[in-house]
């Protein structure tokens, strides 16, 4: 049954009272523990990190749940502002909107509020969506029929259809950019939400970080940075000097990145195939996915990437092992890393560790002397233990990307397959401890690329080329101590975080 927009609207309020109930639990129990420590009596830091990263992921929820609910307001005030400007002045269309009755809308002429996007205050179907997919209409057929100048009048209408949805929803972003190849045909939307799980799946360290929207305009956008702050002290005497430094502010540009993925289509699977658009959209997710959180990580902020953590200057670095890696010293550089963000500032303090699925396969499978393992399945830390496994906590299991267990520091794990495994010249894996929310990723809208494009045809073997893209901008560079890495600067053979054998 469709939703009418006050309906959405209230069903997302309700979820965001939801939310701001659970923050302000987390909100009593922080203040209890900090009273604890103002009290003077122990508290548990690995606790207390969790915590603060619990109400932070909620803050985040919260507000992203405050942005749905003020553009399903405005989209119900243009609705009213469309129907009355479709009573005034166009009385034939409100009739047939009342009616029911269906009249030809072409993209670029003047339209009263219709039908075909919405009618009163009830969304109705779009013209493509999964109901749709299921009789045979296929947004790929249609686009690749109209993207070689061909395609029936059926698809031509779709299409055009399609385009006053996208317009009407907010869903097609203007973007300055030097690739003049790119066409701008917007994915359809139940593409993205049926797709959403592979986003989730496929960029673990793109969904944990502060994600912001992408500036309108522009391939490079400027952030102050403070590089000197001001001072305070206490004043020797009546009338002397009090402390003082001017403080001193620095440029840091952003660059914006273009992110794409590619695959090869047979022109049978386009004009014959059904269902084959999610699975078509699926994978190019997945390369669009992976390739966001590759920049994350290692970016090289040159040839139109964008600046990744690896290559950021001034982020914290464990000294080597100098040894195999063990349980012993593997925690002492963990421990090590998470100090040095904590020590690097006031208000740093690390919320996560981040490592490749091959050093935590590893951790799983170490013992100490009597045979115990170290990971253990329990949530109970016993006194061998350097992780847990499983997520016990299920209010931070409810966050996108799922993780796989707590460190003995308190710290959430999360693995990510884009981690380098080359680090060094012994090639080691790398863990990061990071403060996720000094780390700054713009994106188009919900993150998910919705341009699509249809490039070169290979005839002689009827093959299209289909593009996804979309745009980013990434930066560790506001304050790069907010991450330490372990891992990639041993020098002597068989020491550090190599490949472990199984």
């Amino acid at each position: 049954m469709a939703l009418t927009i006050s309906q959405l609207i209230e069903r997302t309020k309700n979820e965001r009272n939801a939310k701001l109930s659970a923050r302000n639990s987390f909100a009593d129990q922080l203040r209890g523990i900090l009273e604890e420590d103002e009290a003077g009596r122990p508290v548990n830091h690995g606790e207390l990190s969790q915590v603060r990263h619990q109400i932070s992921t909620l803050d985040r929820q919260i507000d992203g749940l405050s942005d749905q609910i003020r553009e399903y307001s405005d989209e119900q005030e243009a609705d009213g502002a469309y129907l009355r400007a479709s009573q005034q002045t166009t009385p034939t269309r409100a009739a047939a909107v009342a009616s029911g009755d269906s009249y030809e809308v072409r993209v670029g002429q003047t339209r009263a509020y219709d039908s075909v996007i919405r009618t009163g205050d009830t969304r109705e179907p779009r013209i493509y969506d999964s109901a749709t997919a299921s009789r045979g209409t296929s947004f790929f057929a249609d686009a690749h029929n109209w993207s070689r100048g061909g395609g029936n009048g059926g698809a031509r209408d779709r299409l055009e259809r399609h385009a006053s949805e996208v317009e009407f929803h907010r869903e097609m972003t203007e973007r300055a950019t030097s690739t003049g190849s790119f066409a701008g045909l917007v994915v359809p939307q139940y593409l993205v939400d049926q797709a959403a799980l592979v986003l989730r799946n496929g960029r673990p360290m793109a969904n944990v970080i502060q994600r912001l929207q992408i500036p309108a305009q522009g391939m490079s956008f400027t952030i102050p940075r403070g590089t000197t702050g001001a001072s305070a002290g206490v004043q020797a005497s009546e009338n002397s000097a009090v402390s003082s430094t001017d403080e001193v502010w620095g440029n840091l540009s952003v660059p914006v990145v273009t992110v794409a993925g590619q695959q090869d289509v047979s022109r049978q699977s386009l004009e014959r195939g059904t269902g084959v658009d999610q699975l078509i959209y699926t994978d190019l997710v997945k390369a669009y996915a992976t390739a966001v959180d590759g920049q994350i990580l290692s970016g090289t902020g040159s040839s139109g990437q964008a600046l990744g953590i690896m290559n950021t200057g001034g982020i914290g670095a464990a000294t080597a092992f100098g040894a195999a890696a063990g349980p012993a010293n593997f925690n002492l550089k963990v421990a090590g890393a998470n100090n040095a963000v904590y020590s690097a500032g006031q208000g740093l303090a690390p919320e996560l560790l981040v490592m490749h699925p091959r050093r935590w396969s590893w951790l799983c499978g170490l013992v100490d002397s009597s045979n115990r393992p170290i990971v253990q399945s329990n949530l109970n830390v016993a006194f061998n233990t350097i992780a847990t496994g499983g997520f016990g906590n299920k209010d931070l299991a409810t966050v996108e990307t799922p993780f796989v267990g707590v460190h003995n520091s308190g710290l959430p794990v999360l693995l990510d397959l884009n981690i380098p495994t080359n680090a060094g010249t012994l090639n080691e894996d790398v863990m990061l401890s990071v403060d996720a929310d000094q780390l700054l990723l713009w994106e188009d809208g919900d993150g998910m690329p919705r341009q699509l494009s249809f490039e070169q045809t290979t005839g002689g073997s009827l093959t299209t080329k289909l593009v996804v893209y979309s745009y980013i901008a990434f930066t560790a560079g506001r304050y790069p101590a907010a991450v330490a890495k372990i891992g990639g600067v041993d020098t002597v053979a068989g020491n550090g975080l190599i490949a472990p054998t199984f």
